[in-house]
């Protein structure tokens, strides 16, 4: 396929194949790594699948994460590479499973879904006393679906999402490898999968046209839904941005957060450069007396906050 390398590629002899030996031959090791050589104090493997590899770090008995490559990491061939919020999940002392993609398939593939299906009935994730599944976009996609097969998992999820099955979803005109992926495979559908989470924190702009009608078709109880206003795909960016991703994620994966706390942690979007683009982008011309009163307010808060950075700690 067009996300993989190819059948010649693979050869030990291609150049291709031969730069990727020399690159991990030359550059540094990833700190995982460091952790899981023969020589490291860390506990753990690496398992390596044909178009998906899993890393796992024993950590913690109390909380295992399980944690979904975007989109955007796909196609990386670095030895760098470490799987999505892996420095975060090691900094908290959590055990962590972290599943690399080589394609942007959204994980439609028997061998993944065979992988977690045999995990959870040999009663992997039972040693731990709680499981959180993270992710965003394609990420957030497994996260919502692949939770299903450790029922009360709680579950956090950036943009992520529902489907790419064009039966249920016919507006959704992003990501056609995706959409031509085998949806008949189990664990295709959020919408039905959420249902058996703890808590499901969703995180999406509500300006965003397709992000909040995959958002949309998430219900119950246990679902969460906290808009991340004028972040367009980049609600977990924004979040750094602000200094807030930190407690926000420890929030969740506990269970703890409430939308009353993180809407106030959200006031201080109003600063960013970013936000007033976009309320200038979405409403300049319909509203432009409320976006002027808007950039005076933005550029009293930032004057503030400089003001505040320059003081003697």
């Amino acid at each position: 396929m067009a996300d993989d390398l190819s059948k010649e590629q693979l050869k030990p002899d291609h150049p291709d194949r031969k730069t990727g030996y020399e690159r991990i031959l030359t550059d540094p090791a990833p700190p995982w790594f460091v952790e899981l050589y023969p020589g490291g104090d860390g506990t753990g493997y690496l398992q390596k699948l044909e178009r998906h590899s899993v890393l796992f770090h024993q950590r913690s008995a109390s909380q295992l994460v399980v944690s979904f490559d975007n989109i955007a990491n796909a196609n990386d061939l670095s030895f760098a590479r470490e799987p999505w919020g892996w420095k975060f999940f090691r900094d908290e002392g959590l055990s962590h499973m972290g599943i690399f993609a080589r394609t942007k398939a959204w994980y439609r593939d028997p061998e993944i879904i065979t992988y977690f299906q045999n995990r959870a009935a040999e009663g992997f994730f039972a040693q731990f006393d709680q499981v959180v599944f993270a992710g965003a976009s394609m990420g957030g996609f497994g996260a919502l679906t692949f939770s299903e097969l450790v029922p009360g998992a709680n579950v956090i999820a950036f943009n992520p999402q529902t489907t790419l099955d064009e039966r249920l979803v016919p507006w959704e005109t992003r990501y056609r490898f995706g959409r031509v992926q085998d949806w008949d495979l189990p664990l295709g559908d959020a919408a039905q999968t959420v249902k058996k989470a703890g808590r499901a924190y969703v995180f999406y702009d509500p300006f965003f046209d397709l992000d909040r009608q995959q958002v949309s078709r998430l219900q119950g109880e246990n679902v969460v839904l906290l808009k991340t206003w004028f972040s367009n795909h980049f609600a977990a960016p924004m979040l750094r941005k602000l200094n807030i991703l930190k407690p926000v994620m420890q929030g969740a994966m506990n269970g703890s957060l409430e939308p009353v706390d993180f809407y106030q942690m959200m006031r201080e979007r109003r600063r960013l450069p970013m936000v007033m683009r976009a309320i200038e982008a979405q409403a300049g011309e319909r509203h432009p007396e409320l976006v002027r009163q808007a950039r005076q307010k933005f550029r009293k808060l930032r004057r503030a906050a400089l003001t505040e950075a320059e003081k003697p700690q």
